[in-house]
């Protein structure tokens, strides 16, 4: 995440915008991860 915050600052969005997108990426990654456990209790 510090990566993606690091990339955004270099492309001009402000905070706000940051802050943003990076809960969005947050919860994606969240989702997945969710999926996954749930596939692994599955098997």
């Amino acid at each position: 995440m510090e990566n993606l915050n690091a990339v955004f600052i270099n492309e001009g969005l402000s905070q706000k915008e940051r802050l943003v997108k990076l809960n969005q990426i947050a919860i994606q990654q969240m989702k997945v991860l969710h999926e996954v456990e749930n596939r692994k209790l599955l098997k």
